[in-house]
């Protein structure tokens, strides 16, 4: 990860002979940032081939004692490109230090106590930093920042609506049934990133809580608390983290203090939010309205005609508001050599383009570091989030009258469905619901508390010329209470007659604490060429939630809470998992030419058949930096590294799957018992994913080009499916293992200084990525996967051996026929960052998406309403002359988009001194864009689409989703 390394000088300096004093002479300066002059802090000064060194200060300065001439200065810093200088007296020497761009001595965590150079990795670990995530644009979310950041991860947004909901799939799909959302470590702690159902879906008639468009609750970070993203994508990164790995890790790092004089930053955005890709409503003409209806419906077209002279927009009606982005952020950072800290606040508020959807975030943090001693130190981060969302009602439902998209499917812009003078709605003639009705009236509502903790304590325990040995003990608390508030007001056309009213709270309570104890040994052999770092240690997760979900229907007219229904249910879950496990690890480098790492972790969980029984988790891997060898003698080529690695990860059983469940019954009156009809299976073994690795790294010209390359295969064992039963059993169905998976890819990014002149800067990058996935074991009959689409008839998830596991199949004239396939054939994704003058800042990311289909059931439901916008062309009725299969529905889902645009300008720093003297020490103001353009042969609002949420096999399925955004903002930032 990268951070600011601060080395004392060496005492011996100060504490040598009087007469070696007499031969020193000394050498001084000042160091800045090459891009905007100012003073840089912490900067390493080493004489080349020597322990001498030293920092330089609040302001830049340094200075070293040189016994000897000529001499080499090394002069290096996190993030910026290491120079090394020759002198041959004692002189005033003022050095410039460039960004870099390739990351070579970013420090990336390989252990869970222990890290290890980028240029040293023999893992393909992406790295995200803040000015990658934030630095062009204004971000929601975590999950919807990371679009086209890193190789190897497919990204797809469930819903559109403000606060998110995100699939995110390190190198595919690693479980059916399972998890696949990677785990996400913050400042140490795990990080629940839940989907809360509602239960909307009992008003609605969805099918499942999957379908009720929840966001995941990473919603609640705020992405500008960021210092740094790395992302484990496979198992052989991920193995230190054992049966919690199998998806990937993304191990978030917030911001810290520096050392330094305490700077304040204040940030604005305000911004606006449209709809990026309307579709329009259909071209009606009274001939068409009659031949698709009647010649009543023409009369009441052409009575609406007469008197307004246009249709009514329904599409616009509902989606066309122009929602308000406002986001403001302080925060403040300084300390000592002994105490750093990190204080900020932010408040976001995003309106929505529907009206009265939106959402708000409040956050605060603090970050301290504190050094207690030479012996010890520690770590506390804290933050405080309350945010809120509004996401109406949109995606699956079944005569609810409540999604606006199943709504307008069958709603003729002819109609008018204003409320009267009266405030009186009147009643949608061809569809149980008027949507602006529940525009107005119906609520889906959240609130989150959360508060995030974690303490880390390192106590050196020794500390020589060869050996380092340390204890590091840290844990975490993550607790987040949410409250869910669903209302469908008894007058809704839906409710009359049927529910009569509904309304739906849910109280959910999450907390999860994580602790673990791990001992580093360092030690340096053969005269510092070798270096060995062991680590052990143990781990402990507990995990516990209660979700409280109280329905009342049949309300008294005008309440809205539960007590004044006539039904009323009430649904409690609650679940309890705990992990325990053990893990070692063995670094060894020699001279930064051959690196090699052996671990291994066992873990055992209550989530597993045999609670109490352990299963191994190895790794291992081999880097060989070439070009860091004596014979190496190719100038050009700066870095020559191949990399091996192996490494495995396990998912456990979903709670619940090991045991049979008894379920409530009334029995005359009195409360009993019966089992339920899924039969557990006490031998359930977890999910197991054995990844091989391998790749290679080029430098070039000082590395201002570099290249990686890496091709993975991952082998997912004993796949946890659920299977049907006899009836004579007794039951219906059974979880156990039951397959096998496997995905193989490609990873490709070229980064590049173009141009590195000091009045132009250009900075440019290229991703490849793809993946492929079969499934090579399945121990029942083939079967479409249950939530995972609608059913063999409309097309759906088939599961099937020798297939993909993201096929689509459906029912083509009596056989069952793949259709498509939602895995992208690659992705591509091109970065670019200009800067000219040292003042204006250039910036873009362009994504492109080749390959995919989606399975789009709007079109079905629009069809069966007859407003699809292309009916009155030859292609749209050419459709409706075919079968209603999934072939009909199936889509090209790729597309090429402009994610991200800026252009930012800085004030001179001599213009600042003029106007603000000393006070100010930066002002930054620009334009930025997200979602700007899309160029897609997909016929819906979005190619990335999902209905069911962000869990299991989720994407490529639509039914009228909450349609993607447009955003562009003005950007205001002040440094103190």
């Amino acid at each position: 990860m990268k951070k600011t390394q601060l080395n004392k000088v060496f005492l011996w300096l100060f504490l040598a002979l009087p007469f070696l004093a007499f031969s020193q002479e000394t050498v001084r300066g000042y160091i800045q940032d090459e891009l905007n002059g100012t003073p840089l802090i912490g900067v390493d000064v080493v004489i080349k081939g020597t322990s001498t060194g030293t920092t330089s200060d609040f302001d830049g300065n340094y200075e070293i004692s040189v016994n000897n001439f000529p001499a080499t200065l090394v002069f290096s810093s996190l993030g910026f490109e290491t120079r090394e200088i020759r002198i041959t007296d004692a002189t005033t020497l003022n050095v410039t230090l460039a960004e870099s761009a390739t990351g070579l001595d970013e420090v990336i965590i390989t252990g869970l106590g222990t890290s290890v150079k980028r240029e040293n990795l023999a893992n393909a670990v992406s790295t995200v930093s803040a000015q990658e995530l934030v630095g062009t644009t204004s971000q929601s979310t975590v999950d919807g920042a990371l679009y086209g950041k890193v190789p190897g991860v497919n990204i797809t947004s469930s819903s559109g609506a403000p606060g998110g909901g995100f699939a995110l799939r390190l190198r595919g799909v690693s479980s059916i049934n399972g998890n696949n959302q990677p785990l996400i470590i913050v400042d140490g702690v795990y990080y629940n990133n839940v989907e809360i159902p509602s239960g909307l879906r009992f008003a609605s008639g969805a099918n499942r809580g999957n379908e009720e468009n929840s966001s995941n609750r990473l919603a609640d970070l705020d992405p500008n608390d960021i210092q740094n993203i790395e992302v484990l994508k496979g198992s052989s990164a991920a193995a230190i983290y054992g049966q919690r790995g199998n998806a990937g890790v993304i191990i978030i790092t917030t911001k810290r203090g520096k050392v330094g004089k305490t700077k304040i930053s204040f940030s604005q955005d305000v911004g606006t939010n449209t709809i990026a890709n309307p579709l329009g409503i259909r071209p009606w003409t009274g001939a068409s309205v009659e031949e698709t209806f009647d010649a009543g419906e023409r009369a009441k077209f052409d009575a609406t005609i007469a008197a307004q002279g246009s249709l009514y927009d329904y599409e616009d009606i509902i989606y066309g508001e122009t929602g308000f982005i406002t986001e403001t952020r302080l925060n403040a950072t300084g300390g000592n050599e002994r105490t750093k800290f990190y204080v900020g606040g932010a408040y976001r508020d995003e309106d929505g383009i529907i009206k009265n959807t939106g959402f708000d975030r409040f956050s605060l943090r603090t970050n301290i570091e504190h050094k207690i001693s030479n012996v010890f130190d520690f770590t506390s981060t804290t933050n405080y989030t309350r945010s809120n969302s509004s996401r109406s009602f949109t995606g699956n439902e079944n005569e609810g009258g409540l999604s606006y998209g199943y709504t307008l499917a069958f709603t003729r812009p002819w109609n008018n469905l204003f409320p009267d003078a009266n405030g009186n709605y009147p009643n949608n003639p061809n569809y149980p619901g008027n949507p602006i009705f529940v525009r107005d009236n119906a609520k889906n509502e959240d609130s989150n508390n959360r508060i995030v903790q974690g303490l880390s304590l390192n106590t050196k325990i020794l500390t020589t010329d060869k050996h380092r040995v340390k204890l590091v003990l840290s844990g975490g608390l993550d607790y987040l209470a949410n409250e869910t508030n669903v209302y469908v007001p008894e007058t809704h056309q839906a409710q009359i007659g049927g529910q009569g009213g509904f309304v739906g709270v849910g109280k959910n309570n999450f907390t999860q604490y994580n602790t673990q104890a791990i001992g580093v040994w360092d030690y340096d052999a053969t005269g510092g060429d070798f270096g060995l770092t062991t680590q052990m240690g143990l781990t402990y997760l507990n995990q516990e939630s209660n979700l409280v979900n109280s329905r009342g229907s049949l309300l008294a007219a005008g309440q809205t809470s539960v007590d004044q229904s006539v039904n009323q249910v009430i649904d409690q879950t609650r679940t309890e998992e705990e992990d325990f496990g053990f893990f070692a690890q063995v670094e060894g480098n020699y001279k930064d030419q051959f690196i090699a790492t052996l671990g291994y972790r066992m873990d055992k969980s209550s989530r597993n058949g045999d609670p109490n029984k352990f299963y191994g988790f190895p790794k291992a891997s081999l880097a060989v930096n070439f070009s860091n060898f004596d014979f190496w003698g190719v100038e050009d080529i700066s870095q020559l590294k191949f990399r091996v690695a192996y490494g495995e990860t396990g998912n456990p059983a979903g709670f619940g799957a090991t045991f049979t469940s008894f379920g409530a019954n009334n029995i005359g009156g009195n409360i009993g018992q019966s089992v339920l009809a899924a039969k557990g299976d006490p031998d359930v073994e977890p999910e197991t994913a054995g990844e091989f690795e391998v790749g290679f790294d080029l430098g070039f010209l000082q590395n201002r080009i570099s290249f990686e390359a890496t091709y993975y295969s991952k082998e997912v064992k004993d796949l946890i499916l659920t299977r049907a039963l006899p009836a004579s059993s007794g039951f219906t169905q059974e979880t156990t293992n039951l397959a096998d998976l496997r995905n193989k890819g490609l990873e490709l990014g070229l980064r590049a200084d173009v141009l590195d002149h000091p009045n132009i800067r250009w900075n440019s990058g290229v991703l490849f990525y793809l993946n492929r996935s079969e499934i090579t074991r399945l121990d029942v009959p083939a079967f479409p996967q249950p939530g995972a689409g609608f059913g063999l008839g409309l097309g759906t998830f088939f599961i099937e051996e020798g297939k993909p596991v993201t096929q689509l199949v459906g029912t083509i004239d009596g056989v069952q026929t793949q259709v498509g396939n939602v895995e992208p054939d690659f992705q591509m994704a091109f970065t670019n960052n200009l800067t000219l003058f040292k003042q204006i800042d250039v910036l873009f990311l362009l994504q492109w998406k080749q390959g995919g289909e989606n399975l789009n059931l709007s079109t079905f439901l629009t069809d069966l309403g007859g407003v699809t916008p292309d009916l009155e062309t030859a292609e749209g009725q050419a459709r409706l002359a075919t079968p209603a299969n999934a072939l009909r529905f199936v889509e090209p889902a790729g597309y090429v988009r402009l994610r991200e645009a800026a252009i930012y300008y800085r004030l001179p720093t001599k213009t600042l001194n003029n106007v603000f003297g000393d006070i100010v020490e930066g002002v930054k103001f620009g334009f930025s864009g997200r979602n700007i353009f899309t160029i897609t042969d997909y016929s819906s609002y979005d190619p990335e689409v999902s209905v069911n949420g962000g869990a299991g096999l989720s994407s490529g399925i639509e039914v009228t989703p909450f349609p993607s955004s447009r955003q562009f903002y003005f950007h205001l930032n002040v440094n103190f």
